[in-house]
């Protein structure tokens, strides 16, 4: 028997169940110092601005692969709050970065589509672009949703 699931894609997009506000009320509560900064929550995606703060350079004056992997997680993250409601029980169980240029110290802008929202899984593809708009990374998050489980009742 299969599960019925949310797909996101050109024909079939997802109503956010939060609103801009609301997703940028997580960021206030859980991440204050990150200088995280959400500007978009559509049907489509959700669009965040990560740092300058918080977001380490390698010796050379380059971003490092680690702080792009921040920021692409927890956009990630915000993202499948925003279609899947409040889930903050969600857990990454796969991220896939792949850096295509390096990128100079300042704020990343981290594009994410939710391409799967189901039961106990979603998945989150984000493109990553510098402060000049060169697109830097591209990203594949899949989380774990243990809260969105539907549960069985007991013996």
């Amino acid at each position: 028997m299969t599960r019925p699931q949310e797909r996101v894609g050109e024909h079939a997009p997802l109503s956010p169940r939060l609103s801009l506000d609301e997703v940028r009320g997580l960021v206030t509560e859980f991440w204050p110092d990150s200088g995280l900064w959400v500007s978009e929550v559509s049907p489509h995606r959700v669009v965040v601005t990560a740092g300058p703060e918080g977001l380490e350079c390698r010796p050379g004056g380059t971003l490092s692969g680690p702080a792009i992997f921040k920021a692409a997680d927890l956009s990630s993250f915000l993202a499948i709050n925003a279609y899947a409601g409040r889930v903050l029980t969600g857990v990454l169980t796969h991220g896939s970065v792949s850096l295509l240029e390096a990128a100079e110290p300042g704020p990343l802008t981290v594009v994410v589509e939710v391409v799967r929202l189901g039961r106990r899984t979603a998945v989150a593809n984000g493109r990553i672009s510098d402060a000049e708009g060169g697109l830097i990374a591209v990203t594949t998050m899949q989380f774990a949703l243990p809260s969105r489980q539907v549960l069985s009742p007991g013996p």
